[in-house]
This record gives C-alpha cells, sequence and structure tokens, in this order.
C-alpha cells in the first residue's frame, strides 16, 4: 500500500497540473498498454476512467494516449479507489484539485473530505461487525 505521503506528494503534484496550461504537442506520451503497466491498472479500468473524466487522453485513430499529466491523475484516482472512495467522489476530488483556489485551499479542503471518508469508513466496520456477529450466532443456532 502506498504511503501517505506518496500520496500527498501525489495530490500536490496533481494540483500544479491543473495550474499549467497544456501544450498543445504533448511529448512522453504513454499508450493505454503502458500505462497499463506502469499503474498496474486493467485497459478497462483506463478507459473507464476516461469515460468517467478523470484522464482526457489524446486520441489518434484508435489509439489512446496519455500525458504524464494524465497519468498522474490516473494514479491518483487509483490510489483513491484503494482508499475505499467511490468513483464518483474520485472524480469530484479531481475536479476540486485541478479547479479554481490556492494550493493550501485545496488541501485544506481535501483533508475535510479525507475525515469525513475516515469517519465512513469507521461506520462501516462497525456495520460489518455486526453483520458478522449475527451471521456467527446464525450459524451456532443452525448447527445446534
Amino acid at each position: 500500500m502506498t504511503e501517505a505521503t506518496q500520496i500527498v506528494d501525489l495530490v500536490r503534484k496533481v494540483i500544479a497540473d491543473g495550474n499549467r496550461a497544456e501544450p498543445a504537442e504533448t511529448v512522453n506520451v504513454l499508450t493505454t498498454n503502458a500505462v497499463t503497466k506502469k499503474l498496474g491498472l486493467t485497459a478497462r479500468a483506463v478507459r473507464f476512467y476516461s469515460e468517467q473524466g478523470i484522464a482526457h487522453p489524446i486520441r489518434r485513430g484508435s489509439s489512446r494516449l496519455f500525458n504524464p499529466a494524465q497519468v498522474r491523475r490516473l494514479e491518483l484516482a487509483r490510489e483513491l479507489r484503494g482508499i475505499g472512495m467511490d468513483v464518483k467522489s474520485v472524480v469530484d476530488t479531481l475536479a476540486n484539485l485541478t479547479g479554481p483556489g490556492t494550493e493550501g485551499s485545496k488541501l485544506a479542503a481535501l483533508g475535510k473530505q479525507f475525515s469525513a471518508h475516515a469517519e465512513e469508513l469507521r461506520r462501516r466496520e462497525q456495520e460489518v461487525r455486526n453483520q458478522q456477529a449475527l451471521t456467527t450466532r446464525l450459524a451456532k443456532e443452525l448447527a445446534a
């Protein structure tokens, strides 16, 4: 699992990317296949994330090409999904990170979002514990 500091560094890079104007011609682009190898995503996941607006690849015929900024967005999406965020939250988060505002305000808002997400995970954890306890009691009663 990725360390929190690595994710924060990635967030800062995505914010910086959002503050730069994208060049008309890009270099160092990666194909979908190269992105899948680099990030450990499936081609289907890369296409799905693209369809959701997480990344906006350059289309060359039937090929999708991703510049470094788009690869970072996909990488951050992978990390956010890895901590249990749903796709809509990931899309909203990336939009907020690349929208207007200072880096400090974006990081503060993301911190609040992560706090709320952590609380939701705690709530779900308790729900799963309750379900597990009930299932265990049912299994014991049925075995008797």
